[in-house]
């Protein structure tokens, strides 16, 4: 019976792991980059400013996984704080980090540097422009940019789980459309001990529960 036992809290443990860390799979390919579905920012931590959407709320658009949707915002100042929970950052080789966003009309003709952002990381700063993708969508290019986490003092093999946007800076009368934040290089999230600890506490009490139920039906038999 205790073997029994055992082996059921192993199981549920087993399984409370497999849920805590999901499998990536392929997901979009943009500017000859592929992301898995989870390397995308998936939470709005902070924002400052007024914004214009392509429909829906600020969070919504800016943490899906749509070319669809964007951003923008004519506040002086503006800026969004976007955080990446399922999966961490990892300062890898080359850069680590693109920035997609609406650009001009397909048919339209223009220069290299579309648009730009200021990007804080590590509270440095610095002020990145996008170029073109061969990429469509609704008619409007989509622009992008990549960062090296080395330019902002992170440590090769380092993580960060989130970055700020200057969503203001006015690029010869052109200010950004954000569509995507995504992770070039990224590694599973591990949840925090004491959330594993919470975790454990719960399957051995499940555990508990059934070895008093196991006791219980030897008795009657």
């Amino acid at each position: 019976m205790r073997r029994s036992i055992t082996r059921r809290i192993a199981k549920l443990i087993a399984t409370a792991a497999f849920v805590a860390a999901p499998a990536a799979h392929a997901g979009l390919t943009i500017g000859g980059i592929t992301f898995a579905d989870d390397s995308f920012a998936d939470q709005l931590l902070a924002s400052s400013g007024v914004y214009t959407t392509s429909g829906g709320s600020l969070a919504a658009v800016l943490t899906d996984t749509s070319l669809a949707s964007w951003a923008m915002s004519t506040s002086p100042g503006a800026f969004v704080t976007l955080a990446f929970n399922d999966n961490l950052v990892v300062n890898g080789a080359g850069n680590d980090i693109a920035l997609f966003e609406r650009g001009h009309e397909a048919y339209e003709y223009s220069q290299e540097g579309f648009d730009s952002f200021n990007i804080t990381i590590n509270g440095i700063t610095r002020l990145y422009f996008t170029t073109e993708t061969t990429t469509i969508v609704d008619d409007h290019n989509v622009n992008m940019t990549m960062l090296d986490l080395s330019f902002f003092g992170i440590a090769e093999g380092a993580t960060i789980d989130r970055l700020q946007i200057g969503m203001d800076y006015d690029t010869r009368g052109s200010l950004p459309q954000l569509m995507l934040v995504g992770a070039i290089h990224s590694v599973t999230a591990v949840p925090e001990p004491a959330t594993w600890a919470s975790m454990l506490l719960g399957m051995l009490g499940l555990g508990g529960i059934a070895w008093r139920r196991g006791r219980r039906t030897v008795r009657s038999d």
